[in-house]
């Protein structure tokens, strides 16, 4: 196996991971918000119970009731405030927090495949230029070890370049 396919599967299997990382903290998110949300059906269900009680307790015409009623809702409005208004703030932190994430992934598999694509495109004219440069260099009087050493390529791939081009 050459180099380059060792470190396509490399980053193959590191965009996996990344991709279960992020379907495993999803998972645990939805477990949290699933909780959040039979809460929130709970106290809505609680609130109803209550709202009924009032109700009944209203159709009666007296006025301590009325004052009792007042009383009621006003601790319900606080009760809700107090308890889901935290878990709604929360429940946006955490989506705040998932798309920050959502993002970073993204940004993070953008970079992968960029350097990936840089890793796997060679330029197409590598050889074609080279031996322009070759060519070009033997013409200025250089040595085939000096252009070999410029290029970091083989003396005997300068020798046939110039062999082909009739110069040697």
């Amino acid at each position: 196996m050459s180099i380059e396919t060792l470190a396509f599967i490399g980053l193959t299997a590191l965009v996996i991971i990344i991709f279960l990382m992020v379907f495993v903290r999803d998972m645990e998110i939805n477990k949290k918000l699933l909780i959040y949300e039979k809460s929130i059906e709970e106290l809505n269900y609680q609130n109803h119970v209550l709202n009924k009680a009032i109700n009944d307790i209203s159709k009666k015409e007296n006025v301590e009731f009325k004052i009792f009623e007042q009383k009621m809702v006003e601790k319900m409005k606080n009760e809700v405030q107090s308890t889901v208004l935290p878990m709604i703030s929360s429940l946006q932190d955490i989506e705040t927090i998932i798309e920050n994430f959502k993002e970073e992934q993204s940004a993070r598999i953008e970079r992968i495949e960029s350097r990936t694509k840089e890793m796997n495109c060679l330029p197409s004219s590598t050889s074609s230029s080279n031996e322009k440069m070759i060519v070009a260099q033997y013409a200025r009087g250089k040595s085939e070890a000096e252009i070999a050493k410029d290029l970091r390529i083989g003396i005997g791939e300068i020798d046939l370049v110039l062999k082909l081009a009739n110069l040697k």
